[in-house]
């Protein structure tokens, strides 16, 4: 073989590992940008929806040693605890570079890759009861695929781990996100077999089976935003020694979201399945809430400034507001109505066998004007446009759950007592207007606005609803 051949094979080599490694230093840099960038809108994220009374949880990167195959990067989590008291979670990510990341083709992914991620949490912390009861073997692990259109595969795993104290059993788990870049759109799915946590100090212990998540978030501009999250169960078990043990079939959490700007509206129901309590069934249990037209830039002051009030009251609610404080809250109430928020519980379901009890309310607020100097009370008080609540109550529903809750007690005097003061104190409120017989149901419904109240369609003054409730309850 003639030297030519080998000098053009071997230059061709060159050429071929000179453009790889341009482009694995290409792929290097944008990777670093994107993450840099992730960072930056997250903790953009967080500062824009944080309500609490501290500093707002941060990502932080704390080191970025970029080569041209790889880079090794620290990031670090700030936030504070349920105390108040500063904490973080420390994590490394081994990143390899594209476009054909080798830890990557070693996973059987050979699609071109700007990088090839995987992040694990390091000792210390929060989690370092997990670190120790796996023998110091990482807990869990995140590998990422990043695309150089910006979409990011990832997958997380979640390894089984139970505390030596036993107040945590895990089974293990796993979260997938897709996020596409060009939609700004995520979505998370997840599951996990089973979850136990106990409390040494009261006795209490939660298990949860059949754990699974699907989210879906989609953004657009710096706040715009149109999300859902459903959280579902096969079982959940609640025991305390003083209860004994609740158990919930099939229960589900579902939350949908759509912000425009700062206004938000939401809606979240609960789904508690089929309740038991030993072998007594004692139906299902569903609620239902919304709300519209919240502007969450104004709410935030509002909470963070009756949070700190609260602190230095220490939790006294029976002690009168300074006028300092009433002032402060007065300022931060008027621009949460100036948007005419919407608050709803719009059910709150408990049926068995028997039939249905339900509750619902419906509290409308309206702009209220700062021209003239107003009391706090006053604000509010202008500040409602409408308040109404509806009740229906099943009797023989009622009388059921009467029978289950006595165990071994005489359960047949228990439901005849509660029968008779039932209908004892639901007809002296019919009588007064405030209830309706309706069979087995006792209905009511309540209207309030601009100082003018209507029960069951009947118009009447506040003074006068109380005096009649007193005389229904035998208060007078």
């Amino acid at each position: 073989m003639s030297r030519a051949p080998l000098r053009r094979t071997l230059g061709a080599v060159a050429v071929l590992a000179l453009a790889y490694t341009g482009a694995s230093w290409y792929a290097g840099t944008l990777a670093q940008r994107s993450i840099e960038a992730w960072v930056a809108q997250a903790n953009q994220d967080i500062q824009s929806e944080w309500a609490g009374p501290g500093a707002a949880p941060a990502v932080q990167v704390l080191s970025y040693a970029r080569g041209v195959f790889s880079a090794q990067v620290r990031y670090a989590f700030h936030f504070q605890d349920e105390h108040g008291k500063d904490q973080t979670l420390t994590f490394a990510d081994a990143l390899r570079h594209g476009p054909w990341p080798w830890a990557a083709v070693r996973a059987g992914i050979w699609r071109p890759l700007a990088a090839y991620s995987q992040v694990q949490p390091q000792p210390g912390g929060l989690w370092q009861p997990w670190f120790d009861a796996l023998g110091g073997k990482t807990p869990w692990q995140a590998d990422s695929q990043v695309g150089f259109d910006g979409h990011v595969v990832s997958l997380w795993r979640f390894a089984p781990v139970r505390t030596a104290d036993g107040q945590l059993d895990f089974s293990g788990g796993s979260l997938a996100v897709d996020y596409v870049a060009q939609t700004r759109q995520a979505h998370v799915t997840g599951a996990a077999a089973a979850l136990t946590i106990q409390d040494a100090a009261t006795g209490g212990r939660l298990a949860l089976q059949g754990l699974a998540l699907d989210s879906q978030t989609t953004r657009s501009g710096d706040t715009d935003l149109q999300s859902r999250q459903r959280l579902s169960l096969k079982q959940a078990r609640v025991q305390t020694p003083a209860a004994g043990e609740l158990v919930f079939d099939d229960p589900a959490l579902s939350i949908a979201a759509a912000r425009t700007g700062s206004l938000l509206d939401s809606r979240v129901q609960y789904d508690l399945g089929q309740v038991r309590a030993g072998t007594q069934a004692l139906g299902s249990l569903q609620l239902k809430a919304s709300a519209q037209q919240v502007d969450v830039a104004a709410l935030q002051p509002l909470l963070l400034a009756w949070q700190r009030i609260q602190a230095r009251r220490g939790g006294a609610d029976d002690q009168p507001l300074s006028a300092a404080d009433e002032q402060l809250l007065r300022e931060r109430v008027l621009p949460v109505l100036a948007s005419a928020p919407v608050v709803s519980l719009d059910a709150l379901t408990w049926t068995n066998a028997q039939g249905k009890t339900r509750l619902d309310a419906r509290a409308q607020f309206r702009p209220v004007a700062d021209a003239v100097p107003q009391t706090l009370g006053a604000v509010i008080e202008r500040g409602i446009a409408q308040l109404s609540a509806g009740a229906s109550l099943s009797k023989p529903m009622l009388l059921q759950l009467v029978r289950q809750s006595q165990g071994g007690g005489n359960p047949d005097m228990a439901v005849a007592l509660f029968s008779m003061i039932f209908d004892q104190y639901t007809a002296r409120l019919a009588r007064a207007g405030l209830v309706r017989r309706q069979g087995d149901d006792v209905t009511t419904s309540l209207r309030y606005a601009d100082g003018s109240l209507t029960v069951n369609d009947a118009a009447m003054t506040p003074a006068d609803f109380l005096a009649r409730a007193g005389a229904g309850l035998g208060m007078e």
